[in-house]
């Protein structure tokens, strides 16, 4: 079993057939309860890749793997949306996942305001003009829905402050699970609180979501630290 999580090639067609048996739930009419289980397999396969394909162990890791565990507590509260308590909920769990990634993806090595400014002004603007799109339909969801949102622009701030962190791979393929992330948190905000009726909603939401975890756990057992002085030498070279 170790040796099938080890194989990216493996772990890749296991996390697609079940993201997409998933997907086929809920477009389905399909009892709820399959999804329970569809989810949660989900967030199992991407903890045992993590778990068995992670070579470069760091005190870090348990954030990742506790911000699995919200995502999943909130993955299952965010099937019982129409409970607004439940919705809410789940809201505040997958903050919470988002910012446990966050202090994964967190590191001690120095960077220059000047380059975070242009991610950091696309991100704000872009939040705000989202904020601005469903802030008449929000009502009692107001608060979970800032917190949420700006938990998102958070960890996209320390994604991209990995950049001189770590190997380019590991920091590309994490900073396209952010514009996953992007995507489906877009999609379900228009779809439930700006237009109901917005098309493929429900394959948009959990397709880039579950794109999300798999190219995080893709690009951290990828990852490789780059030291500071390592990156002090590389620059005088140049």
């Amino acid at each position: 079993m170790p040796l099938f999580f080890k194989n990216k090639r493996y772990l890749s067609f296991f996390f697609f057939i079940v993201l997409g048996i998933d997907l086929y739930f809920k477009t389905s009419d399909n009892p709820i309860y399959f999804r329970y289980f569809s989810k949660s397999l989900i967030i199992i396969i991407v903890f045992l890749y993590f778990v068995f394909s992670n070579n470069q162990k760091q005190t870090k890791d348990k954030f990742y793997i506790l911000g699995l565990l919200f995502f999943w507590i909130g993955d299952i509260l965010l099937l019982l949306y129409e409970t607004p308590i439940l919705y809410i909920l789940g809201m505040l769990f997958f903050s919470i996942g988002k910012l446990l990634y966050s202090k994964r993806f967190s590191h001690q090595n120095d960077f220059k305001m000047a380059s975070l400014l242009p991610f950091f002004v696309v991100v704000f603007t872009y939040t705000i003009i989202i904020i601005l799109y469903i802030y008449d339909n929000l009502g009692s969801f107001f608060v979970p829905s800032i917190v949420y949102l700006f938990t998102s622009m958070l960890m996209g701030l320390f994604i991209f402050l990995r950049k001189d962190a770590v190997n380019k791979s590991s920091f590309y393929l994490i900073m396209f699970a952010f514009l996953c992330s992007i995507i489906s948190d877009t999609a379900g905000g228009l779809e439930s609180f700006y237009n109901p009726g917005l098309p493929f909603h429900e394959i948009i939401v959990m397709l880039f979501y579950g794109l999300f975890q798999y190219f995080v756990v893709v690009g951290l057992t990828s990852e490789k630290t780059i030291a500071q002085d390592d990156l002090h030498n590389n620059l005088v070279k140049i």
